[in-house]
Order: structure tokens, then sequence, then C-alpha cells
């Protein structure tokens, strides 16, 4: 798709084509701002109507100024490029997943931590609190939106039955990001990135063993039921995702249109944005746990003691990370689990 998905300017336009301003709601005059939303999942996902309903109401608030375009399915660029993308004003507001560049986020990775959201919706609203005290000089290069992940995640496999740690031994994993690239290896096994778009292939092709992704990620989108035939079934991770918008773009605006995209850059409107992906993943999650031919394996009690033990490593490489990047781990993520746990999302 070339054009991308445009959502239309609103009935205050006012000879936009020749002077490029627009009537505001106080009778001033405001130069219009498109923002070029880039997004590399295709146009079917349900972070989609998310984000249209979010480009809607800043339209709405800003008396039409304000029109976002969707840039789906990675038109302009990959998603490990999106970050850069927005710092460079390629895209105006990108979906990033911090995990696709290992090293470069650590404080916000500590959201990726095995073992520390069970609630991934009211974890979205508990993130963007939490992290608006770090996203300055951690996200320097932009304005930081939301922050969010997607629903609970597990380990899915096409061969072997995963029951205890020890089992991973030997497997090619698709991670979902470097935490997850880090846990794998702790326990023997061997992390392989590759893009989401790309990984169903990699299992068909016997490339990967497994996958970690979202429970509901048999039944949703990319249709991983088809090449998986085994869960672990434990709430295992979550994966991090944030949107950014360039600041150049943001300290373009007037005050008024300023202070309409603050007011659309809340923890409120993080689990807003979200809310579709996650009414669709629960859904699916249904239906993946009825699939005929799919054997979902709970742990046990000393078998759940082991997986969470097993995640020790991964924290500790976290906690060197972020005080070589000179924070106070222990605090960092003592502030995350009191975030979490107000909004009833911490797993304890």
């Amino acid at each position: 798709m070339k054009y991308g998905l445009i959502l239309a300017a609103g009935a205050f336009a006012l000879a936009a084509s020749t002077t490029g301003m627009t009537v505001g709601s106080n009778g001033a005059y405001a130069k219009n701002v498109n923002i070029k939303l880039s997004y590399w999942v295709p146009p079917r996902h349900f972070l989609t109507p998310g984000y249209k309903e979010w480009a809607a109401s800043v339209e709405k608030a800003s008396g039409g100024t304000i029109t976002t375009t969707l840039f789906p399915s990675s038109q302009l660029g990959s998603g490990r490029d999106h970050y850069d993308m927005v710092k460079r004003g390629i895209a105006g507001m990108g979906l990033i997943n911090p995990g696709y560049t290992p090293g470069r986020f650590p404080v916000l990775a500590a959201s990726d931590l095995p073992f520390t959201n069970k609630d991934s919706l009211a974890g979205a609203k508990a993130l963007t609190r939490w992290y608006a005290k770090y996203e300055a000089k951690e996200m320097k290069d932009h304005y930081v939106c939301h922050i969010f992940t997607h629903d609970l995640g597990t380990i899915h496999t096409t061969k072997k039955l995963i029951r205890v740690p020890s089992d991973i031994k030997g497997l090619n994993i698709r991670s979902a990001n470097q935490t997850m690239s880090q846990y794998i290896s702790s326990l023997d096994g061997n992390p392989v990135q590759v893009p989401i778009m790309e990984a169903k292939d990699t299992l068909a092709k016997g490339i990967t063993d497994g996958i970690t992704v979202t429970m509901g990620g048999l039944a949703g989108t990319f249709k991983f039921k088809d090449v998986t035939k085994f869960t672990l079934d434990v709430p295992l991770y979550v994966s991090t995702f944030e949107h950014g918008i360039t600041e150049r773009l943001y300290d373009g605006m007037d005050a008024k249109q300023r202070r309409v995209i603050d007011d659309h850059c809340t923890p409120e409107w993080s689990a807003k944005v979200y809310k579709y992906w996650y009414d669709a993943d629960i859904k699916d999650q249904a239906t993946s746990r009825q699939l005929p031919d799919h054997t979902w394996t709970k742990p046990n009690a000393d078998e759940l003691k082991l997986w969470r033990k097993s995640a020790e490593p991964v924290v500790s490489l976290w906690k060197a990370a972020v005080t070589k990047a000179g924070y106070d781990a222990d605090k960092v993520l003592a502030e995350l689990h009191a975030e979490l746990k107000a909004d009833g999302a911490l797993f304890e």
C-alpha cells in the first residue's frame, strides 16, 4: 500500500490548499499539522482502530488543525528503525519496540522482565506514569506519548513440549526482545531475533523451534497455530512498546495544539489506544485454548517456582545495565513495581 490510510480533515478547514491555515475554536488562525503515524504491523492489526480513535479525538480537540495519516506495514521503514525515524522526522509519530534496539533503553527494559506484569491493560497506565520520570533522559530525542505492552506472552513450540526451564536447552526460539533473548540464552537455548512479520516463516521452515508471543497469538493476526503444537501455559512476560512524536513537529505547533497533544499523551490514552488490541487478544486466547490439536502445558506449583528462579539471572543482567547507565537499579525497579501494584497489575 503506497499512500497510507488517511483520516480526513475536519469541517473547520479553510482554504488549506492555498493558505495552510485553519480557523480554530477561538476564531484565530492556526497552522495545519499532519502527523505521519508509522507502524510496522499490517493495517488489520488491532492497533489500527486505537490509532483512528486517537487521531479523531486529536483532530476534534484541535478544531481540525491536527490531522493524522496512518502508514502501516513498514511503509516508511522497518520496525527496528522506528525510533530513529521519529527522531529524524521521517515519521512524525511511530510505534517503537525498545527491545528491537538492545541496550539502548535499559530503564524501560524493566517492563520486559519475566514475571513482572500480570494485567497488560491496567499496566499501560502504570507504565506511562512510571516512565514519565525517566523518559526525558533515556528517550531525549523525541516526545514520549504512550507506553504500553502486548498482552501476557509465553513460549509456543513446534515439536517439543515445554514444562520446565531445562526443556529449553538446545532449542532455537524466536525471542520478542533483548530481555527474552537473554532469558532464552540463560536457559541454554538459542535466541533468534526476527521481525514478527517473518516469524511464522522461520517456524514453518524449521529455522526456529519455538516463539515467544502472546497467548492469543496462536489464533490472532499472525496465526501461529498453523506452525506450533505446544504452549507453556504460564504468563511469562510482556513486550513493551512506545509511541514517540518528532520533537520539531511538536515544538512547531502553537501552544493550543501542543496542549491537545499533551492531553492525548497520557496514561489514560495509553490504555485507550491499546485496548482494541487487548480485547482482541483476550478473545484470541479463548479461541486458542480450544484448538483441537494443540497442547497447553500448565506447570504445577513446584515447576512454577523453577521458572521464577530461572529468571533471576536476567534480572541481574538488567540491573547491571541500568547501573552502568547511571541509574539506581533497585530504585527504578521498586518504583515500577509500586506503580503496577497500584493498578493491580504486578505479578506477585
